[in-house]
């Protein structure tokens, strides 16, 4: 597959905390452009990967009970998809073996993208010019996770108000989340808070 070409990958997971965290990573990924699609139950899962015919399907191990990969490789043999496991906690070698890969919701954004590019043989380009974030940027998303206002922000760093609010639209710009739970969740995947600190 060519790096541009755009992915179909659905995302089946009973958390929604866990199922929107990954969205949100999955529009991120270096390398990547992908298109998720969220299953939320099994009937939902089969009905999009028939309508989608997604390149990736990530499915936690307990969606809908206990998930059995066989069953669904089989209830759809004319399907191609690479299954992948969402680990949000440890899996055994077991289970592990029933899925072409595993994606733990602790993966930083790189190792996510090149375990799935490595799946369905996309080479991401370490050259590729991204939208980076200025140190000033990142203090504004760790002050938006721990949930400060944009006049707290402002006090905080010095800056006017109007400079944060600037500042949050080349936020958003850049990673196209426009929420202040996107940013927390964004923070979070990235290692800029700690869990602890997050307030939503």
């Amino acid at each position: 597959m060519r790096k541009n070409d755009r992915i179909s990958i659905i995302v089946a997971e009973t958390s929604p905390i866990v199922a929107a965290g990954l969205n949100v990573c999955l529009k991120r990924l270096p390398g990547i452009s992908a298109i998720p699609y969220e299953a939320r139950n099994y009937e939902n899962l089969t009905d999009l990967i028939r309508e989608h015919h997604p390149e990736i399907v990530m499915v936690s191990p307990s969606f809908c009970g206990v998930f059995d990969p066989g069953k669904l490789r089989g209830s759809l043999p004319e399907e191609e998809f690479k299954l992948v496991a969402i680990e949000t906690g440890s899996l055994s070698s077991q289970t592990r073996q029933l899925y072409d890969e595993s994606v733990a919701v602790v993966d930083e954004l790189n190792v996510m993208a090149e375990k799935l590019s490595r799946l369905i043989n996309i080479r991401p380009d370490d050259n590729e010019e991204k939208d980076s974030l200025s140190q000033r940027e990142k203090e504004i998303i760790i002050l938006v996770a721990k949930g400060l206002t944009n006049k707290e922000i402002a006090d905080k760093l010095f800056l006017s108000v109007h400079t944060v609010i600037t500042h949050r639209r080349n936020i958003a710009r850049k990673l196209e989340i426009h929420s202040a739970t996107g940013l927390a969740i964004y923070a979070i995947v990235n290692h800029l808070v700690d869990l602890k600190e997050i307030k939503i």
